[in-house]
Protein backbone atom coordinates (compact mmCIF):
# COMPACT_ATOMS: atom_id res chain seq x y z
CA UNK A 1 0.00 0.00 0.00
CA UNK A 2 2.18 3.08 -1.32
CA UNK A 3 1.52 6.22 0.78
CA UNK A 4 2.71 10.05 0.27
CA UNK A 5 5.03 11.41 2.85
CA UNK A 6 3.42 14.88 1.78
CA UNK A 7 0.10 14.07 3.22
CA UNK A 8 -2.02 17.00 4.83
CA UNK A 9 -1.91 17.77 8.54
CA UNK A 10 -4.50 15.86 9.91
CA UNK A 11 -4.17 12.83 7.67
CA UNK A 12 -2.84 10.26 9.49
CA UNK A 13 0.78 8.60 8.56
CA UNK A 14 3.09 5.42 9.07
CA UNK A 15 6.60 5.54 9.57
CA UNK A 16 9.07 2.78 11.45
CA UNK A 17 10.49 4.81 14.14
CA UNK A 18 9.58 7.94 16.57
CA UNK A 19 11.94 9.65 14.14
CA UNK A 20 11.92 8.05 11.03
CA UNK A 21 10.30 9.44 7.44
CA UNK A 22 6.25 8.64 7.69
CA UNK A 23 4.27 7.77 5.10
CA UNK A 24 0.33 9.67 4.46
CA UNK A 25 -2.22 8.03 2.99
CA UNK A 26 -6.26 8.94 3.13
CA UNK A 27 -6.15 4.09 3.83
CA UNK A 28 -4.94 4.39 7.20
CA UNK A 29 -7.80 6.41 8.64
CA UNK A 30 -10.19 4.26 6.20
CA UNK A 31 -9.02 0.80 7.89
CA UNK A 32 -9.56 2.57 11.31
CA UNK A 33 -12.72 3.49 10.89
CA UNK A 34 -13.70 -0.03 9.70
CA UNK A 35 -12.66 -1.54 13.02
CA UNK A 36 -14.43 1.56 14.59
CA UNK A 37 -17.67 1.35 12.31
CA UNK A 38 -18.10 -2.66 12.74
CA UNK A 39 -17.90 -2.52 16.47
CA UNK A 40 -20.60 -0.04 16.90
CA UNK A 41 -22.48 -1.92 14.24
CA UNK A 42 -22.24 -4.84 16.10
CA UNK A 43 -23.75 -3.17 19.22
CA UNK A 44 -26.92 -2.40 17.42
CA UNK A 45 -27.34 -5.98 16.33
CA UNK A 46 -26.05 -8.40 18.91
CA UNK A 47 -28.03 -11.51 17.39
CA UNK A 48 -25.97 -11.06 14.27
CA UNK A 49 -22.71 -11.78 13.18
CA UNK A 50 -20.99 -9.48 10.88
CA UNK A 51 -18.43 -10.37 8.11
CA UNK A 52 -16.36 -8.34 5.80
CA UNK A 53 -14.39 -9.16 3.51
CA UNK A 54 -11.70 -6.54 1.69
CA UNK A 55 -9.26 -7.14 -0.75
CA UNK A 56 -6.82 -4.53 -0.74
CA UNK A 57 -3.48 -4.54 -2.81
CA UNK A 58 -1.04 -5.70 -0.16
CA UNK A 59 -1.80 -6.81 3.39
CA UNK A 60 0.94 -4.42 5.10
CA UNK A 61 -0.66 -3.14 8.50
CA UNK A 62 -4.02 -3.81 7.05
CA UNK A 63 -4.78 -6.18 10.04
CA UNK A 64 -3.14 -4.07 13.07
CA UNK A 65 -5.08 -0.78 11.68
CA UNK A 66 -8.63 -2.24 11.45
CA UNK A 67 -7.41 -3.69 15.12
CA UNK A 68 -7.01 -0.16 16.56
CA UNK A 69 -9.95 1.17 15.26
CA UNK A 70 -11.73 -1.63 16.99
CA UNK A 71 -9.70 -0.69 20.21
CA UNK A 72 -10.65 2.87 19.70
CA UNK A 73 -14.26 2.27 19.59
CA UNK A 74 -13.89 0.69 22.75
CA UNK A 75 -15.45 1.70 25.95
CA UNK A 76 -13.51 2.77 29.53
CA UNK A 77 -14.24 0.00 32.52
CA UNK A 78 -16.31 1.33 35.30
CA UNK A 79 -14.14 0.28 37.77
CA UNK A 80 -14.50 0.26 41.40
CA UNK A 81 -12.28 3.18 43.72
CA UNK A 82 -9.30 1.23 44.97
CA UNK A 83 -10.17 1.26 48.08
CA UNK A 84 -13.61 -0.82 47.79
CA UNK A 85 -11.03 -3.38 45.57
CA UNK A 86 -8.78 -4.05 48.08
CA UNK A 87 -11.87 -4.40 50.97
CA UNK A 88 -13.37 -6.77 48.52
CA UNK A 89 -10.32 -8.63 47.36
CA UNK A 90 -8.64 -12.12 49.92
CA UNK A 91 -4.56 -11.77 50.20
CA UNK A 92 -2.91 -14.04 48.01
CA UNK A 93 -5.70 -12.79 44.74
CA UNK A 94 -3.93 -11.85 41.43
CA UNK A 95 -4.13 -8.02 40.55
CA UNK A 96 -3.22 -5.19 38.57
CA UNK A 97 -2.20 -2.15 39.13
CA UNK A 98 -1.56 1.21 37.91
CA UNK A 99 -0.04 4.45 40.00
CA UNK A 100 1.10 7.50 38.88
CA UNK A 101 3.93 5.97 36.84
CA UNK A 102 3.87 2.19 36.72
CA UNK A 103 1.32 -0.49 35.53
CA UNK A 104 2.25 -3.99 37.28
CA UNK A 105 1.03 -7.05 38.59
CA UNK A 106 1.37 -9.33 41.87
CA UNK A 107 -0.29 -11.13 44.37
CA UNK A 108 -2.33 -8.85 47.06
CA UNK A 109 -1.66 -7.95 49.96
CA UNK A 110 -2.90 -5.53 52.74
CA UNK A 111 -0.70 -3.67 55.53
CA UNK A 112 -0.90 -1.22 58.01
CA UNK A 113 -3.90 -0.94 60.57
CA UNK A 114 -5.69 2.22 58.88
CA UNK A 115 -5.70 0.24 55.71
CA UNK A 116 -4.11 3.34 54.07
CA UNK A 117 -1.49 0.72 52.37
CA UNK A 118 -1.24 -2.41 50.65
CA UNK A 119 1.29 -4.37 48.90
CA UNK A 120 1.41 -5.48 45.30
CA UNK A 121 5.07 -6.89 44.76
CA UNK A 122 6.13 -3.64 46.97
CA UNK A 123 4.42 -1.84 49.44
CA UNK A 124 2.19 1.27 48.05
CA UNK A 125 0.22 4.15 49.88
CA UNK A 126 -3.58 3.34 48.94
CA UNK A 127 -3.82 6.69 47.70
CA UNK A 128 -0.99 6.58 45.11
CA UNK A 129 -2.72 3.81 43.48
CA UNK A 130 -4.63 5.25 40.65
CA UNK A 131 -6.74 2.30 39.80
CA UNK A 132 -6.67 -1.85 41.02
CA UNK A 133 -8.54 -4.65 39.43
CA UNK A 134 -8.44 -8.94 40.36
CA UNK A 135 -7.08 -10.88 37.39
CA UNK A 136 -8.26 -14.40 37.19
CA UNK A 137 -4.26 -15.94 36.73
CA UNK A 138 -1.12 -14.51 37.08
CA UNK A 139 1.50 -15.70 34.86
CA UNK A 140 4.61 -14.04 36.68
CA UNK A 141 4.59 -10.77 38.69
CA UNK A 142 4.96 -8.13 35.74
CA UNK A 143 6.01 -4.57 36.26
CA UNK A 144 6.22 -1.69 33.52
CA UNK A 145 6.38 2.09 33.07
CA UNK A 146 2.83 3.68 32.30
CA UNK A 147 2.83 5.03 29.30
CA UNK A 148 1.49 9.06 27.95
CA UNK A 149 -1.28 8.76 25.99
CA UNK A 150 -0.07 9.49 22.36
CA UNK A 151 -1.74 11.21 19.49
CA UNK A 152 -3.93 8.92 18.14
CA UNK A 153 -5.19 7.91 21.49
CA UNK A 154 -6.34 11.68 22.59
CA UNK A 155 -7.85 12.00 19.27
CA UNK A 156 -9.82 8.77 19.87
CA UNK A 157 -11.17 9.72 23.37
CA UNK A 158 -9.02 7.54 25.09
CA UNK A 159 -7.04 9.63 27.23
CA UNK A 160 -10.15 9.77 29.70
CA UNK A 161 -10.00 7.10 32.32
CA UNK A 162 -6.37 6.20 30.94
CA UNK A 163 -5.41 4.25 34.12
CA UNK A 164 -9.01 2.13 34.29
CA UNK A 165 -8.23 1.55 30.56
CA UNK A 166 -4.57 0.06 31.16
CA UNK A 167 -5.56 -1.64 34.09
CA UNK A 168 -8.82 -3.16 32.76
CA UNK A 169 -8.11 -3.09 28.47
CA UNK A 170 -10.62 -5.38 26.77
CA UNK A 171 -9.86 -8.78 26.14
CA UNK A 172 -12.01 -9.27 22.75
CA UNK A 173 -10.12 -8.80 19.97
CA UNK A 174 -8.47 -11.32 17.95
CA UNK A 175 -5.73 -10.69 15.30
CA UNK A 176 -5.11 -14.92 13.23
CA UNK A 177 -2.32 -14.53 11.22
CA UNK A 178 1.48 -15.14 10.49
CA UNK A 179 2.77 -13.70 13.84
CA UNK A 180 6.26 -12.17 12.57
CA UNK A 181 4.26 -10.60 10.20
CA UNK A 182 2.07 -8.94 13.16
CA UNK A 183 5.10 -8.22 15.17
CA UNK A 184 6.80 -5.86 12.45
CA UNK A 185 3.25 -4.26 11.76
CA UNK A 186 2.60 -3.67 15.51
CA UNK A 187 5.99 -2.11 15.94
CA UNK A 188 5.65 0.76 13.84
CA UNK A 189 4.21 3.96 14.98
CA UNK A 190 0.79 6.11 13.58
CA UNK A 191 1.31 9.49 13.49
CA UNK A 192 -1.10 12.76 12.93
CA UNK A 193 0.72 15.87 11.61
CA UNK A 194 4.25 15.79 13.28
CA UNK A 195 2.87 13.23 16.48
CA UNK A 196 3.41 9.56 16.27
CA UNK A 197 2.21 6.92 18.65
CA UNK A 198 3.08 3.00 18.91
CA UNK A 199 0.56 0.83 17.45
CA UNK A 200 1.78 -1.27 20.37
CA UNK A 201 0.42 1.08 22.83
CA UNK A 202 -3.07 1.31 21.02
CA UNK A 203 -3.39 -3.15 20.41
CA UNK A 204 -1.73 -4.02 23.62
CA UNK A 205 -0.53 -7.35 22.45
CA UNK A 206 -0.81 -10.07 24.97
CA UNK A 207 3.29 -11.01 25.91
CA UNK A 208 4.43 -13.32 28.87
CA UNK A 209 6.42 -9.96 29.28
CA UNK A 210 3.54 -7.22 29.68
CA UNK A 211 2.30 -6.30 32.70
CA UNK A 212 -0.81 -5.18 30.97
CA UNK A 213 -2.32 -6.66 27.47
CA UNK A 214 -5.23 -6.14 25.56
CA UNK A 215 -4.98 -7.82 21.82
CA UNK A 216 -4.71 -11.49 21.14
CA UNK A 217 -2.43 -12.97 18.54
CA UNK A 218 -3.08 -16.56 16.48
CA UNK A 219 -1.17 -18.22 14.28
CA UNK A 220 -3.11 -19.44 11.71
CA UNK A 221 -0.85 -22.39 11.02
CA UNK A 222 -1.43 -23.63 14.80
CA UNK A 223 -5.75 -22.29 14.47
CA UNK A 224 -7.05 -25.94 13.97
CA UNK A 225 -6.00 -26.83 17.67
CA UNK A 226 -6.33 -23.11 19.36
CA UNK A 227 -9.27 -21.30 18.09
CA UNK A 228 -10.25 -18.03 19.66
CA UNK A 229 -11.67 -17.92 23.29
CA UNK A 230 -15.31 -18.15 23.65
CA UNK A 231 -14.93 -14.12 25.20
CA UNK A 232 -13.62 -12.64 21.96
CA UNK A 233 -15.87 -10.37 20.13
CA UNK A 234 -13.91 -9.45 16.83
CA UNK A 235 -11.74 -11.23 15.22
CA UNK A 236 -9.76 -10.01 11.81
CA UNK A 237 -8.58 -13.05 9.73
CA UNK A 238 -5.29 -12.09 8.07
CA UNK A 239 -4.42 -13.90 4.57
CA UNK A 240 -5.86 -17.31 3.13
CA UNK A 241 -4.21 -19.27 5.38
CA UNK A 242 -6.29 -17.71 8.26
CA UNK A 243 -9.52 -17.61 6.53
CA UNK A 244 -9.51 -21.06 6.11
CA UNK A 245 -11.08 -20.86 9.37
CA UNK A 246 -13.85 -18.83 8.82
CA UNK A 247 -16.73 -20.82 9.64
CA UNK A 248 -15.57 -21.83 12.63
CA UNK A 249 -15.14 -18.68 14.10
CA UNK A 250 -18.33 -17.48 16.44
CA UNK A 251 -17.09 -13.91 16.93
CA UNK A 252 -19.72 -11.10 16.67
CA UNK A 253 -17.28 -9.66 14.42
CA UNK A 254 -15.27 -11.22 11.78
CA UNK A 255 -12.86 -9.44 9.14
CA UNK A 256 -11.01 -10.79 6.44
CA UNK A 257 -7.98 -9.85 4.67
CA UNK A 258 -7.25 -10.57 1.76
CA UNK A 259 -4.05 -10.09 -0.45
CA UNK A 260 -4.08 -9.51 -4.06
CA UNK A 261 -0.49 -10.27 -4.19
CA UNK A 262 -0.44 -14.11 -3.66
CA UNK A 263 -3.01 -15.70 -6.31
CA UNK A 264 -5.02 -17.91 -4.02
CA UNK A 265 -8.57 -18.43 -4.57
CA UNK A 266 -9.22 -21.03 -1.54
CA UNK A 267 -9.72 -17.33 0.51
CA UNK A 268 -12.37 -15.96 -1.47
CA UNK A 269 -13.62 -19.42 -1.60
CA UNK A 270 -13.98 -19.94 1.96
CA UNK A 271 -15.50 -16.61 1.95
CA UNK A 272 -18.50 -16.96 -0.73
CA UNK A 273 -19.09 -20.55 0.87
CA UNK A 274 -19.96 -19.44 4.18
CA UNK A 275 -21.73 -16.69 3.09
CA UNK A 276 -24.23 -18.85 0.67
CA UNK A 277 -24.36 -21.14 3.41
CA UNK A 278 -25.40 -19.00 6.41
CA UNK A 279 -25.36 -15.42 5.50
CA UNK A 280 -27.53 -12.50 4.38
CA UNK A 281 -25.63 -9.99 2.17
CA UNK A 282 -25.73 -6.25 3.40
CA UNK A 283 -24.08 -3.09 1.88
CA UNK A 284 -20.99 -1.83 3.84
CA UNK A 285 -21.69 1.43 2.86
CA UNK A 286 -24.76 1.99 3.66
CA UNK A 287 -25.28 -0.62 6.68
CA UNK A 288 -21.88 -0.47 8.59
CA UNK A 289 -21.68 3.54 6.99
CA UNK A 290 -18.18 2.19 5.55
CA UNK A 291 -16.75 3.35 2.46
CA UNK A 292 -13.77 1.48 0.76
CA UNK A 293 -10.87 3.33 -0.21
CA UNK A 294 -9.88 3.52 -3.78
CA UNK A 295 -7.94 0.14 -4.18
CA UNK A 296 -9.58 -1.70 -2.05
CA UNK A 297 -13.18 -3.80 -2.10
CA UNK A 298 -15.19 -4.57 0.38
CA UNK A 299 -18.24 -7.49 0.62
CA UNK A 300 -20.53 -8.00 3.99
CA UNK A 301 -22.71 -9.77 4.87
CA UNK A 302 -24.48 -10.79 7.76
CA UNK A 303 -24.74 -14.38 10.00
CA UNK A 304 -27.32 -15.61 12.67
CA UNK A 305 -26.00 -16.14 16.31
Amino acid sequence: MPGDSRGAHGELSLSESVGGLSYAAPWIGQLLMLGSRAAAWSRLHPAQQLVVAISVPARDFAAVLIGCGWMMASKAPNLPSVREVAASVEAGTPVRIVTRTLVATDLFGRVGTNQDRLRVGRQWLVDKVLAMTPLLSLRTPQEEQLPEPGVISRMAGLDKDWAARLCQPPTDLALVGTLKWFRDDISAFIGRGNERESIKQILLPDDPQAATWSTRLYAASSLEDRLPAADVRAVVLDGASATAYLSAIDAPVVIVVLDRTIVDESASNSVMNYRNTNGEPLSVEQDVRWAPPPGIEALGFEVPR
